[in-house]
This record gives C-alpha cells, sequence and structure tokens, in this order.
C-alpha cells in the first residue's frame, strides 16, 4: 500500500482528483490517502474545509482501480487554527492551507508517505518512488529547478517529499520549522525553513518532481510557477486543471485520457 498526504480547503478539490487519476493510472497498488484540512472561515469566508462530500468522491475514484485503496480527512482543529494567527507569514503569497503539511507529525500518520502539492500529475508507477529507502533519512527530496540556481545550489523544491515520520519525530524537524515560519518572516516560509532546518536528507532523482516539461522517465510533474524571457520576462503558472492551458501553451497531451475521465466525473456529480 502506498502512502500518500495532501492538504488544502475545498478549493483544491480539482487538483487532487486529477493527482489520483493520474496516479491510479499508473500505479496498481492501493493508494492509502491523507488529506488534511482547517476551517479558517475566521480568517476569511473563503477559507473553508474540504468536505466529507468531495472526500467521498474522491475515495470512489481511487477505488476504481483497486478497491483496497481509501481515503480519509484530517481536520486539524485550534493547534493549527491559533499558529495560523500568530504567524507572522499568515499573508505570504500563498494561503494558510500551504503550511497544513507542518502538522503531519501531529496528525497520525503512517511511517513513511508521500507528500504531494495539488498541482501535481503522475506519470509513471508510485511505487518507484515510495520504495525508496529512507530509514536513515528525514526526507526524500528533488532539486528545486530554480532554486539551486538562484538561492543555493542544495535548495530542494517542497512539492513532492518522501517523508519518514518516525525520523521527522525524532529530530522535530517539523516542529522547528512551525517555530521558524511563525517568528521569521520569509518569501518561501515553509520550503526555506525545511531547507534550512533538515539536516538529513535524501536527494532524488529529477525525474520524482520534474518542475518543467514532461521528460521521457517523468514519474512526477509539478506544474510550479516557470519563467519565461520572450518576449519579456514573465512569470507562468499554469496549472494542471487549467486544461486548455496545459494543452495549449504547454502542448502537453499526455493527460488528454485523463482530463476526458475527469470532466465526466465532474458533469456527473455536478461539481
Amino acid at each position: 500500500m502506498i502512502n500518500i498526504l495532501f492538504g488544502g480547503n475545498y478549493k483544491v478539490f480539482d487538483g487532487i482528483m486529477l493527482c489520483l487519476m493520474s496516479a491510479i493510472k499508473h500505479t496498481n497498488e492501493p493508494l492509502n490517502v491523507f488529506i488534511l484540512t482547517c476551517n479558517l472561515e475566521n480568517l476569511n469566508p473563503e477559507y473553508k474545509p474540504l468536505t466529507t462530500e468531495q472526500v467521498k468522491i474522491l475515495k470512489q475514484v481511487v477505488q476504481t482501480k483497486n478497491k483496497n485503496s481509501n481515503v480519509t480527512l484530517k481536520v486539524l482543529g485550534s493547534n493549527f487554527k491559533n499558529w495560523i494567527i500568530s504567524n507572522k507569514n499568515k499573508f505570504s503569497t500563498y494561503t494558510p492551507f500551504a503550511f497544513l503539511r507542518l502538522f503531519a507529525d501531529n496528525a497520525n500518520l503512517p511511517e513513511k508517505i508521500i507528500y504531494f502539492d495539488t498541482d501535481i500529475m503522475v506519470n509513471g508507477n508510485l511505487s518507484e518512488l515510495f520504495n525508496i529507502n529512507i530509514s536513515d533519512y528525514e526526507l526524500g527530496v528533488v532539486l528545486d529547478r530554480f532554486g539551486k540556481v538562484f538561492i543555493n545550489k542544495t535548495y530542494f523544491n517542497s512539492g513532492v517529499l518522501l517523508m519518514n515520520m518516525k525520523k521527522i519525530k525524532e529530530s522535530q524537524l517539523l516542529e522547528n520549522v512551525r517555530n521558524m515560519c511563525k517568528n521569521k518572516k520569509m518569501k518561501f516560509p515553509d520550503q526555506t525553513a525545511l531547507n534550512k532546518l533538515c539536516k538529513h536528507k535524501l536527494f532524488l532523482p529529477r525525474k520524482f518532481n520534474e518542475q518543467g516539461n514532461l521528460k521521457p522517465d517523468t514519474i512526477i510533474q509539478h506544474f510550479s510557477k516557470r519563467f519565461s524571457l520572450f518576449p519579456f520576462f514573465h512569470t507562468i503558472n499554469i496549472k494542471p486543471w487549467q486544461i486548455e492551458l496545459v494543452q495549449k501553451k504547454y502542448k502537453n497531451h499526455a493527460y488528454d485520457c485523463i482530463y476526458s475521465e475527469f470532466l465526466k466525473i465532474k458533469n456527473h456529480f455536478k461539481l
């Protein structure tokens, strides 16, 4: 069984569904999926949690491939809310839900789990990543496409993490990251803190977090922000659920069959 972790509110439902649909296309093993969420409507009316109804749909989706797959929703409470309220980075360029993964050590998760951002598509068998031995490491990570050039040659991207929860709890890594994010203003808060504080990490091949165009060996494609120099310097931030842009701007048709099924499901459930 392959353990997977997401975090987010109701708005990331499409991203999680697409990621899981792409995962079951390439992976025969059952998926044991956990999603962290929280109700933060007191901060913003749009900060509603992922719903149990959405989770039921995701569970049906993964069980179409393997009936032993499961999706579990974990709702964080006052600990997360109070931490966000007193956090110096609560008004960063990311929503507070980006910090949910930093509470993974409090969520009673399996000892080994893959964390995914919600802008991920799977293009190969996830067992190839999950079966990597990280018993001596806190995290398995992939270098950040731009950070390794402009920040530090060992700066990694935190959108895909192979997590050893036992080691993380022993070293108090996430607790230390939470303290740093709470007290120090940063541009890329949780990713920067993870980079600074994670001492035991295994660097993995780029194919496990491809942040550019799809390559022949890509297992996981991460639709993170890109930069373009032409016709002038600008950023490109296309996400997997922006189907027409993925197909036209990136000329990526690897997921067309998944998109077709995705739209059928959305139509069936009137989403």
